[in-house]
This record gives structure tokens, C-alpha cells and sequence, in this order.
């Protein structure tokens, strides 16, 4: 029993061995192969694209050390004031008449509130896609609902909208 069992281990050796040597000779054969082919690909593309360049557009040499105009000069002076600005804003309120699609409908509750509200100044304004008429602004609710009630009887669909307010601090 002992002996079989070694003729097997015996057996199994040399099936591995002969496997690992016919694996070597295989990789041994493919990389000895070799072939050039670059003869048979077409020229590279970018190569011609360089040539008919250099041949279409001649050279051009650019003068570092020429000076800015004054024009530029006065636009980036008008920037550098605009930045130095200091113009912050507080939240406050507007009366908001009308939201909608139609403009000539913006228009005619621009023309009624200035009917009732002739010291207001109602204004149009265009936020893509719609129109609004809004008037007035106000720092606090409590300053604003008294101006509200009022237009509120004349505008049932009339809201107190949030805005920001614009203050230039010099």
C-alpha cells in the first residue's frame, strides 16, 4: 500500500514537471517573435498639421513692452471705484400687488395704484418669467402694515415680501 502510494506521488511529479516545461517553451517561442510594421501604418496626422502650418502662417513676433492705452487705464479706474464701494444691505419689506406672466396686466395695477396711491411710487419689476409691480419699502413689519391694511382694501391679492435695501455707507 505504502509503494502505490508513492508510485502515485511519483506519477503526479512527473505530469507537473513535463506541464512546466512545455509552459516555458511556450513562453520562450513568443518572445523571440518579432515584426515591424511601421512601414504599413499611414503617416502620423500631426506631423502634416505642423508642416501646412508652418507653411500657411508665417511667424509673428509680439512686442513685449508695449504700454496700455489710456482708455483701459479709465475703464479699470471706474472697476477699482465701483469695488471700493462700500454698499451694504438691510432686510426690509415691499407691498407686492401683482405676480404674474402678463405685462400689459402689470402695467394697468402699476396705473391703479398710482390712481388710489399717487405718492407711492409702484414699480415694475421683470423676474424671468414674470412680472411684478411692487411699492414702497420698509425697515420693520410694524412700519409697513399700516400702508399694507390700506392697499390690502384696494388689492385683495396684495403680500408683505421680503427685499434687501440697498445702504451706501461713505
Amino acid at each position: 500500500m505504502k509503494n502505490t502510494y508513492n508510485l502515485y506521488y511519483f506519477i503526479i511529479a512527473i505530469t507537473f514537471s513535463s506541464c512546466a516545461s512545455l509552459n516555458s517553451n511556450k513562453s520562450s517561442n513568443t518572445s523571440e517573435y518579432s515584426e515591424d510594421i511601421t512601414s504599413y501604418l499611414p503617416p502620423d496626422p500631426i506631423d502634416s498639421v505642423e508642416e501646412v502650418n508652418n507653411k500657411l502662417a508665417p511667424e509673428i513676433t509680439v512686442d513685449p513692452t508695449l504700454e496700455v492705452s489710456a482708455r483701459i487705464d479709465s475703464t479699470l479706474a471706474l472697476v477699482e471705484e465701483y469695488n471700493n464701494q462700500k454698499i451694504s444691505f438691510i432686510e426690509g419689506l415691499s407691498i407686492q400687488l401683482y405676480a404674474g406672466h402678463d405685462r400689459a396686466e402689470a402695467k394697468e395695477v402699476q396705473l391703479k395704484a398710482y390712481r388710489y396711491f399717487f405718492t407711492s411710487s409702484p414699480q415694475i419689476i421683470f423676474d424671468q418669467p414674470n412680472y411684478k409691480v411692487r411699492m414702497g419699502s420698509f425697515y420693520s413689519q410694524l412700519e409697513a402694515y399700516p400702508v399694507y391694511k390700506s392697499v390690502k382694501s384696494k388689492f385683495p391679492k396684495a403680500i408683505l415680501v421680503p427685499i434687501r435695501i440697498p445702504v451706501s455707507q461713505k
